[in-house]
């Protein structure tokens, strides 16, 4: 019983030793005027994994109740003819947003998302984690930057 229980530990501790954290900073505009109850952006990447994301955000208020997030990864210094090295997917479970009184995006923070797939480079990412935070410039609302950490 001794030596599974060991087996286990040793399991769970390569398991937890084997994430990494990726931080990337995000730039992107709003797609369309929100909808009552879903926004969504596109977002560039730079940072560990540089990209381009597609994220949509569905809420009640201000409360985020669901939503995507879609990571397609792009090898450093990628330029026009890059081939791109993966995708990450997942869905939004929670985190808070705002929207100006003119009802564009004005900030998403503490977004919550699961990772439950990749492809190409990430194709054997079947779980992990992240969170978003996004923020509308003050001078230029249509133009958003804020932070993209993941973990897988």
């Amino acid at each position: 019983m001794k030596q599974v229980l060991l087996t286990l530990v040793a399991i769970v501790l390569a398991s937890a030793l084997s994430m990494a954290t990726y931080n990337n900073t995000l730039n992107g505009s709003q797609t369309a005027a929100p909808e009552a109850e879903g926004i969504a952006l596109n977002l560039t990447a730079s940072g560990d994994l540089p990209g381009m994301s597609k994220v949509n955000l569905q809420r009640n208020g201000e409360n985020v109740t669901g939503g995507s997030l879609r990571l397609t990864v792009l090898p450093q210094n990628a330029d026009a003819s890059s081939s791109e090295r993966g995708q990450l997917v997942g869905t939004i479970s929670g985190g808070t947003v705002t929207v100006s009184s003119e009802g564009t995006f004005a900030s998403a923070s503490g977004v919550q998302v699961t990772i439950h797939s990749g492809t190409g480079e990430f194709a054997s990412v079947n779980s992990g984690t992240a969170t978003l935070n996004i923020t509308a410039s003050s001078e230029n609302p249509s133009q958003l930057s804020g932070s993209l950490i993941l973990n897988f």
